[in-house]
């Protein structure tokens, strides 16, 4: 079958609207960070229901969406955090449903309604750049870090291949996001916290700042602590780190490799999916594994 390459024409950007696939691994002593789609759950899953590779590169974006048209058919699926989807004048567009794309459709994601980060995924997944082992953007690693107005991203259409109408939709839930318990395992430093600050850190429940990123979550509630600095030491994706000031920084995809803060706890990666839904807001709690 002849495959053209075909583009996606942005009209307009959205917020943080970037490619991501599973992220760049083994480079972690270059410097070089994971990165990767921030809900690698809801990436599997827009993959998995498209038959693609389950590392594919997917469309990642948050808090608003772009608008964007598609020069050929393709197929797209959406899934992670719930949006206002319009295809042309179709405003029903559920999550996991597999739509068919014709030459010259408009779509625009609108306002979220739940969840932080939206996946849309396409057929055979985008013909973009890899850089290192990966086609997740991040600066200075990749030319770009993400969509501007008026950028294009290519695809690959089977121009004469046959569609025949899905009937069929999957399942795609969101309340497994809802959860405010975050898994997590005892990180190096957590030992050395006072008993009164683990139990307290374990019993009390977190907001989420503002502070919200590919880098970092930020939480409000302040630990006071005592807590002598460390050396610079291997930090990951997950990594809860407590600040002389008390902060909690909640690493990221994004994150710095290497860190000086205190390393207590260490979130689960199926957690880390969680987390990563959750909005300026809303509540969290711990629990060590």
């Amino acid at each position: 079958m002849i495959k053209i390459p075909s583009y996606i024409h942005f009209i307009k950007p959205g917020l943080m609207t970037s490619i991501q696939d599973l992220g760049r691994f083994d480079l972690a002593q270059y410097g070089v960070p994971y990165s990767g789609a921030m809900d690698r759950y809801s990436l599997a899953q827009v993959n998995f229901i498209l038959s693609n590779p389950k590392g594919a590169a997917v469309l990642e974006m948050s808090n608003l969406g772009p608008e964007m048209v598609f020069e050929r058919q393709t197929r797209i699926v959406f899934a992670g955090a719930e949006a206002d989807l319009v295809l042309n004048d179709k405003k029903n567009i559920k999550n996991g449903q597999v739509i068919d794309i014709q030459e010259e459709d408009r779509l625009k994601v609108g306002k979220f309604r739940k969840g932080q980060w939206l996946y849309m995924g396409i057929q055979g997944g985008f013909e973009t750049e890899e850089v290192a082992g990966s086609k997740s953007w991040y600066p200075e690693i990749t030319p770009r870090n993400r969509i501007h107005k008026n950028d294009s991203i290519c695809y690959l259409s089977e121009e004469e291949r046959f569609y025949p109408p899905v009937d069929s939709q999957a399942k795609v839930r969101s309340d497994w996001y809802r959860t405010s318990q975050i898994a997590a395992y005892p990180g190096p430093e957590w030992s050395i916290l006072p008993k009164l600050l683990q139990n307290r850190i374990l019993k009390k429940a977190f907001t989420l700042s503002d502070l919200v990123n590919r880098m970092a979550y930020q939480l409000n509630e302040e630990i006071a602590n005592e807590l002598p600095s460390i050396l610079t030491a291997p930090v990951y994706p997950g990594t809860v780190q407590l600040t002389p000031s008390g902060k909690l920084l909640l690493l990221m995809r994004d994150a710095q490799v290497t860190g000086g803060y205190p390393r207590i706890l260490q979130i689960d990666n199926v957690s880390l999916n969680v987390l990563s839904q959750k909005r300026p807001g809303e509540k969290i709690k711990f629990s060590i594994l």
